[in-house]
Formats: structure tokens, sequence, C-alpha cells
């Protein structure tokens, strides 16, 4: 009896792990915008309620369609402000100058009194998806952005201005460093977008700090936090060359390794693109490195611009050969020195190769040789691979599958279940030739390649240092590290990291 309190604190301890990481795993990079009318309580005092319900409504239908013609989503209207996000800080900014220049030509040659002004603020971060509204720290953050900003302006995070500093269309200067927000201990630095055509622009300010960003973008717990909790993922292994009798396959990519992309300039990985920014002076550089079919290392592709797109025809890097990729599949983003994958494939994903045991959720795919995995607690029903977004995604009901019986669903290459495999609530093991499961015919998989048991806080899936690896999908969006492999269609990438 004097232990119960001791282990009920522990019980509720590893609950709210668990449901923090849960969240954490259906996170994602968007940025926030928020837009408030200037003056509209006075408007309201001079000349009535319904003129100015009317008048909010105008501006409503005005900005709203150029927030949507921008790629954004609005989130909800809060009397005379609206909440929206972005999943590209460059739209979002843009959609800004839009909104700002649209209000600046409705406003010419109007009396004073009939002019509308508004502010907006933007912020990118991680939040969290509900339908088409968007919660976390980084909503928060925005709010105070735009508590801080003038009429006719357009105030950014340090967040948003490491995403758009090298564009060239895009022109800011700072706004104010260290600024105090309310329920804030740390102080933030912010920044203005020029939005007037003919303003000059004067020198770009410096690159953000680290310290900065970990502020902006709601990672102010700390970075490695998010890092030893991120779920990994990955997809089919590379291929390898027939192997001589005796010795053991090396990685290689699924399919043969289309050429790699042509390189234009000083570093630049392109396929008849202009060259990219150049990376900012300080901090971290991250390269992309290919990994050959005898597992060496081949060309290196740095990520030298926000945002950058690998896919097979668009973005600034393409393996116009390669048939397994979506024509953009992967998009990384480096916030200070931390470096990002979102998959925006649309369906292939973007997988990950396991370096310790993971914990599988519900709807994860894994990938063991050239064999294709959904882990599902539910026996029954049509089973297909699950979308990777977050609307599509149980969080809070996955209690009462808890009890069902855990099963591996295989997949076709078209993601079709073709067989069911029953998990041992102990252990079970997966190989070539040995193992609970075993696929003779898959010479990708190692002799002993993978067991999946059951841990105090649900199935892990442990590699059994097989060659070619085990790989975890990603959901939607990781944080990745130094030393990371990951496979976006038939391209093995080795994630290296260096400091300038």
């Amino acid at each position: 009896m004097a232990n119960e309190p001791s282990n009920r604190l522990e019980e509720l301890i590893r609950e709210r792990a668990r449901l923090d990481e849960e969240l954490e795993r259906h996170q994602q990079l968007l940025t926030i915008l928020f837009v408030d009318i200037v003056g509209s309580t006075r408007f309201y005092d001079q000349h009535g309620d319904l003129a100015g319900l009317v008048m909010v409504q105008k501006v409503l239908d005005t900005l709203t369609p150029i927030i949507e013609q921008h790629d954004g989503v609005v989130a909800k209207t809060i009397g005379d402000a609206i909440l929206a996000w972005f999943r590209n800080a460059q739209t979002a900014v843009r959609g800004g100058i839009a909104m700002q220049r649209a209000l600046d030509a409705r406003n010419q040659n109007r009396p004073s009194g009939d002019k509308i002004h508004i502010r907006v603020a933007l912020n990118l971060g991680l939040g969290l998806l509900k339908e088409k509204d968007v919660f976390g720290d980084v909503v928060n953050v925005a709010s105070r952005i735009e508590k801080a900003t003038e009429s006719d302006e357009i105030a950014i995070s340090p967040s948003v201005y490491e995403q758009v500093q090298h564009v060239p269309d895009i022109h800011v200067r700072r706004k104010a460093s260290g600024v105090e927000f309310k329920g804030k201990a740390e102080k933030l630095d912010l920044y203005s977008v020029i939005w007037r055509e003919g303003e000059t622009a004067p020198p770009a300010p410096p690159r953000p700090s680290s310290e900065q960003l970990a502020l902006a973008t709601g990672l102010h717990a700390g970075l490695e936090k998010l890092a030893r909790r991120e779920t990994p993922r990955p997809e089919a292994p590379p291929e390898e060359k027939p192997r001589a009798k005796g010795k053991a396959p090396r990685a290689a990519p699924a399919e043969p390794r289309p050429a790699p992309p042509s390189r234009v300039g000083k570093g630049t990985v392109v396929m008849g693109m202009e060259e990219a920014e150049k990376p900012a002076a300080a901090g971290m550089q991250f390269f992309l490195t290919l990994v050959r079919g005898d597992g060496s290392l081949g060309e290196r592709y740095p990520v030298d611009k926000p945002g950058l797109i690998l896919g097979r025809d668009r973005g600034e890097i393409q393996f116009p050969a390669d048939a397994q990729l979506a024509p953009e599949h992967a998009r990384f983003t480096q916030l200070g020195d931390a470096l990002y994958v979102e998959d925006v494939s649309g369906g292939p994903g973007v997988f990950r190769r396991l370096r310790t045991a993971q914990i599988l959720q519900p709807g994860d795919v894994v990938m063991l040789g050239r064999q294709k995995f959904c882990f599902q607690l539910s026996a029954g029903g049509t089973a297909a691979v699950p979308d990777a977004s977050p609307k599509k995604t149980q969080m809070f009901g996955m209690q009462a599958a808890a009890a069902a019986p855990p099963q591996l669903e295989q997949l076709s290459a078209d993601d079709q279940v073709v067989k069911r495999l029953p998990l041992s609530d102990a252990e079970t093991t997966f190989g070539r030739s040995r193992g609970t499961h075993t696929f003779p015919d898959d010479r990708y998989m190692s002799g002993q390649h993978a067991r999946l048991f059951r841990g105090p806080e649900g199935f892990l899936l442990e590699d059994q240092n097989s060659t070619n690896g085990s790989y975890l999908r990603i959901r939607k969006r990781a944080l990745v590290k130094d030393g990371d492999i990951l496979l976006v269609g038939g391209q093995l990438l080795k994630v290296v990291a260096e400091t300038q």
C-alpha cells in the first residue's frame, strides 16, 4: 500500500509522456498569419454598429480570397481579425504583401475617414492542426507579434525571416530587438517586410540566432528533447548487386539508381534552374549525400536555401529518371541548427532508417528488406495504408483499440493488403532464413533482420544489425539529425551536418 502513490505517479508520468510524444508526432511546421483591422472600434463609434459590421465584412471579403490565392487556409475570423495558416513561409509573406497593396489601392482618392488600414503579423513554428483550426505556441507568438505591429505594417518573427532572407523579391528590415511579450520571459527580435513599391530596401539584417529561432518556433523546451522523441519512419531498402557466395549484401537503392542531377555553379544542385542562394554564413550547414549501391558515399547536395525541394522533375534537387519519386517528393527546411524533412509526395512517402528501437503507432508503415508492412492494433476490416494527415490520424481514441490483437499487414507495391501476420505479445522476429516470419526469396533481407516486441509503452521495432536496415515512414514531418539515412523514392540519402 505504501508504494501506491509512487506507482500512480509513475503511471501518470508515463501517460503524460505518451500524450506529449503523440502530439509532437503530429505537429507540423506552419506559418501563422494574423490580420487585424486598425481603428475598427473608432469606426463603430463614428458610423454605428451596422456600418461597422458592413465595413468589417467587406474587408474580410477582400482579404480572404488573397489568402486562398496564396495557398493559405483561413482557420477562423475573430471579430475584425483573421487567423490563417500556410505551409510555406514565402507564400505567406507574399500573401501579406498582396493584402497590404490591395487595401492601399482601395484607399487611393478616398477621404481619410473611409480609408481602411490593417496590420499583418507572421510567425513560423510547430502547430497542431485540427480540421482547419490550428493550435500551439506558434499561434500565441503570432498573436503577440500582431499586438506589437503598427498600422500598414507586416511584422515577422525570426523564423519567418530565416525562410525569406535570401528571396530576391522579398525585402526585410529589422523592426526591433528584444521585444518583451506578455506571458513570455524571453525577448524576441522582430522584422518588418517592405511592401510599398519603389520603397528603398536597406541592407538585409543578419541571420537570426539559434536562440531566437527556438523562441519563435516553439522549440524553447530544447531541440534535443524533440530529437529524442521524434519517431522515425522509412521505405524500401536499397537495391544491391547480386552478392558473391558467403558475402552479405550491401545497401543500395530500391531500383537501379538514376544518373545524379547536374550541378550548376558552386555547390548548387539543379536541373535547368538558376543557382539557389548561398547558405547563411554562420551556424550549421546540412548536406544530403547519396549512398551508392556498394555502401560508399557519392554526390553531396547542400541544403542551401529555405524550403529546398527534392523531386522527380521539380525543385532544387531533381532525379528525372527515378519513377518512384513524385514530381515534388520531400521538402527540407533548416531552422537554426536543426533540419526538418516533410513528406510532400502525396502518397509514396519518405522513410528513415532505424537507429534505435522505435515505438510503433497504429498505421505506421515499415520496410524490412523489400517487404512493406503496416502496423495495426485492430484486426478485420479493409485496411489500406493510412493517410498521414493529422485530420485522419486517431490520437485520443486509441484506448479502445489497444485490447485488439496486434498484427502486421503485408502490403503490395500499390499499398494493397495481401496478407496479415499475427504478432506475439512477447516477440516476433523477421528474416530471410530465421525468424517467426521468413521471406526466403527476398535477397535484400538479412538472415535475421528485425524483431517486434512489447515494451512498457507499447510495441517496439528493432533492427537486428541487418545489412540493408529497417525503415519507418515519417508521418508528415520529422526532425532529422547528422547521420540519419533517408529513403526518398529510389534515392538513399545520408544527412551530414558540418559546423561552419
